[in-house]
């Protein structure tokens, strides 16, 4: 299965992601925010990366930013619950900015499970690159309920 990276400040949310997902038969690592998050992405090859927003230092928007810019590119699903603006804004404007899945907090394990599967599907062909955010495609086909 995949080799997936956990980024969340809360450490019952990364506990909860990381327990489905090995559950399904995935690898899975979890880290306590972008700044940590970035050194491990040069030492193992993760196959998907979940990254909440709201984070100190290095939030989950920078981080989806700096993995789009490394050169092994990386799918990300970017989890929400909300903070300084609603959860739908946030992410959407992470799908616009290239995430391969967002999920709204709080979600089910298989709404987690289907987002993850949809990343990974998504991975297999990557995206073309847009020039910017207006030409990158609206609305979210890859949210879950």
């Amino acid at each position: 299965m995949a080799k997936v990276l956990v980024v969340d400040d809360n450490a019952s949310m990364r506990t909860a992601v990381r327990r489905t997902l090995i559950k399904v038969g995935h690898e899975v690592w979890d880290v306590p925010g972008g700044e940590e998050a970035l050194p491990l992405l040069d030492i193992v090859p993760f196959d998907l990366v979940i990254t909440d927003v709201y984070m100190a230092a290095v939030d989950g928007m920078e981080l989806l930013t700096r993995i789009q810019q490394r050169g092994r590119p990386i799918p990300v699903m970017v989890i929400s619950g909300g903070g300084h603006a609603s959860a739908d804004d946030v992410l959407d404007l992470a799908s616009r900015c290239g995430a391969a899945a967002t999920l709204d907090k709080p979600f089910t394990p298989r709404q987690l499970r289907e987002a993850v599967g949809r990343a990974l599907e998504g991975s297999a062909a990557p995206p073309a690159p847009a020039t910017s955010l207006t030409d990158r495609p609206r609305g979210r086909p890859d949210r879950t309920p």
